[in-house]
């Protein structure tokens, strides 16, 4: 039940930078279960570089999540 409340929190919930936030909402991917559908290659392909994908890995790492995890 908590992984599920958790799973449904905004991705703003991370220690992101704004502009990696923004394009995640332009990608339709709003929650934290929606970015842990994604992997690497799908954030870079939407324009994450990479050193902001190591941190949102890093970030989700912190709270028990992964991308490519549900």
């Amino acid at each position: 039940m908590r992984d599920e409340k958790l799973l449904n929190e905004n991705v703003i919930r991370l220690d992101i930078s704004c502009n990696t936030v923004e394009k995640l909402k332009e990608n339709k991917i709003t929650n934290l279960k929606q970015l842990c559908r994604k992997d690497r290659d799908d954030l870079q392909t939407i324009g994450i570089p990479g050193n902001e994908i190591s941190k949102i890995e890093l970030e989700l790492q912190l709270i028990g999540l992964n991308i490519r995890n549900y």
